[in-house]
């Protein structure tokens, strides 16, 4: 079955793009705990710059919506026009309404999305379920 696959975390990286302090820490615990090479961004600017620099590359990239003086739409067009990212797997995770952005970040072609607040408990089986190709869109 889809999702029940063990997931190795430590062979994985990840890129958090998020401006709300406690949204990041919340974010970069949860992968410390897992395990996951992780990055960090507060801004949105310079994510593609900073996922081709990740040694390895990231394999997922945590993309919150609302960023200072961008949009995660907007990260997301230039992650998808990026040839050595554009198959990188990248979720967004917002607090905005989630039966307006869930189909406006699948028609964006984001590959899953997570409402805030992350719940600390769901987010390890969220994230083992992206990873092992299954969809999450889900607003907690």
């Amino acid at each position: 079955m889809v999702g029940t696959t063990e997931i190795d975390f430590t062979k994985y990286s990840a890129l958090a793009v998020e401006d709300d302090t406690g949204g990041m820490a919340i974010i970069g615990v949860m992968m410390r705990y897992m395990g996951m090479q992780s990055y960090m961004n507060t801004t949105g600017e310079s994510v593609v710059e900073l996922a081709r620099a990740m040694k390895p590359r990231p394999d997922i990239i945590f993309l919150d919506l609302n960023l200072p003086r961008t949009t995660g739409y907007e990260v997301l067009r230039k992650i998808r026009a990026d040839e050595k990212l554009k198959n990188v797997l990248v979720v967004a995770v917002t607090a905005q309404d989630a039966d307006t952005e869930i189909p406006r970040c699948k028609a964006a072609g984001f590959d899953g999305f997570i409402g805030k607040p992350i719940s600390r408990s769901r987010f390890p089986r969220q994230i083992r379920r992206i990873l092992s190709g299954e969809p999450v869109w889900e607003t907690y």
